[in-house]
């Protein structure tokens, strides 16, 4: 579980809370996208979907993570539908 991972505009930006249940939801949606597609998971998927599976493992609820990222993978998602 990679916890150094760089994103570009990480630094720049707030960190916000997310359900769970909600990023393991975004994040299902973009594997199955990029999966169709042929694509491999950039680092900032890698980053969030370990953040998810931790926070799955310790029974949390929610955890936070930086906005940007969350708009990247809602973005990505979308340009694909």
């Amino acid at each position: 579980m990679g916890n150094s991972c760089s994103t570009s505009g990480a630094k720049d930006t707030k960190l916000v809370s997310i359900d769970t249940d909600t990023l393991k939801l975004r994040l299902n949606q973009f594997y199955r996208a990029n999966r169709q597609g042929g694509e491999h998971r950039d680092s900032m998927f890698e980053y969030l979907w370990d953040i998810k599976e931790m926070a799955l493992m310790e029974g949390r609820n929610q955890v936070e993570v930086p906005s940007s990222w969350l708009d990247e993978l809602e973005n990505s998602y979308l340009h694909r539908h």
